[in-house]
């Protein structure tokens, strides 16, 4: 298993400011990290119109790191908006979404991992934590309204210019506060590739949305929902691949009666080496990165890399330092 750390980031201000002070501490390594998915043809008015539409303050976010990387804005907005990017390597994700708690672990490879948990609080959109994607986006998160997501990759066919699932994640914990609203902001977002989006709110609702490029789909439940790599609803079918074990871990999770489990319990049962829900194929981008939990009672966040110990945030208390 390769060894590697992830920094913890924690930021407030307006966005200008808070993307500036990222730029700050990230180090060149990391941007050098992102050249892959730079798209020097990116239609950047047509960027621009979207994070207008749903997230103005973004723009201002991405400004500010423009600034402090002393990179052209063209470039930055390739790198960090996450539209248009170029196809990437699949990742494997599995969720259990109750209304007691949210648990997931996210599979990939750390040659394409940002090593870091940011924790921000910007003047103009409700604060969060989670593992952020190129910088601006997110693989996961929790906002100050209890609202918690996380996505997971299904297919690459059936593509189109519109947002990466960690940009799509983001403007949903900017901007919503419940399962509904982040529902109706998906369907209204434009999605580059098909994914799955697991929710669940501080009242209890949760969902799973997919969503592919052409169209979306919800999944509801009062009790459990689980979520790997494939839609599950049959209209969606025809979007899933045909590789990967992503049947055989929601198997698995089918098995593991979550009715009788705590919070804890399945957050241990996540991270833990020796559980089939964790993976050590890191050269084929198939190894456990880090296992991330809500607890929604006690508005809490569990995390831990592979292999690392446990971080225990109070979600209320770090979102809000120093006021």
């Amino acid at each position: 298993m390769p060894y590697f750390e992830v920094v913890i980031d924690q930021q407030k201000g307006s966005s200008h400011e808070i993307g500036y002070n990222q730029g700050d501490n990230i180090p060149a390594s990391l941007v050098e990290k992102f050249e892959p998915i730079i798209n020097e043809n990116i239609d950047v008015c047509a960027a621009e119109d979207i994070f207008h539409q749903f997230a103005p303050h973004l723009l201002d976010e991405m400004k500010g790191l423009t600034k402090s990387l002393n990179i052209p804005y063209k470039k930055a907005l390739s790198l960090f908006s996450g539209y248009d990017i170029p196809k990437l390597k699949g990742m494997g994700c599995s969720a259990v979404v109750t209304p007691k708690y949210y648990v997931r672990n996210y599979d990939f490879s750390p040659d394409s991992y940002d090593n870091r948990l940011a924790i921000i609080n910007p003047q103009e959109a409700y604060a969060s934590v989670g593992y952020s994607l190129h910088m601006l986006g997110r693989h996961e998160g929790v906002n100050e309204k209890g609202l918690t997501i996380g996505f997971h990759f299904v297919n690459h066919t059936h593509s189109r210019k519109g947002l990466s699932a960690g940009s799509v994640l983001r403007i949903v914990l900017d901007t919503c506060q419940t399962t509904d609203e982040a529902i109706q902001l998906i369907k209204e977002l434009p999605h580059s590739w098909s994914y799955n989006y697991s929710i669940g709110d501080a009242s209890g609702q949760i969902a799973v949305v997919e969503a592919s490029s052409v169209e979306v789909k919800v999944r509801h439940d009062q009790h459990t929902l689980l979520c790997t790599n494939h839609f599950q609803h049959a209209r969606m079918d025809t979007y899933n691949r045909t590789a990967g074990n992503t049947s055989e871990r929601l198997d698995h999770l089918d098995q593991a009666k979550m009715d009788h489990r705590t919070g804890e319990e399945m957050f241990d049962k996540f991270r833990d080496p020796n559980s089939p829900m964790f993976f050590d194929d890191y050269d084929n981008f198939f190894g456990t990165l880090h296992t991330f939990a809500y607890l929604f009672d006690e508005q809490k966040v569990l995390t831990a890399i592979a292999n690392g110990r446990v971080l225990e945030i109070d979600l209320i208390m770090v979102l809000f330092w120093g006021e």
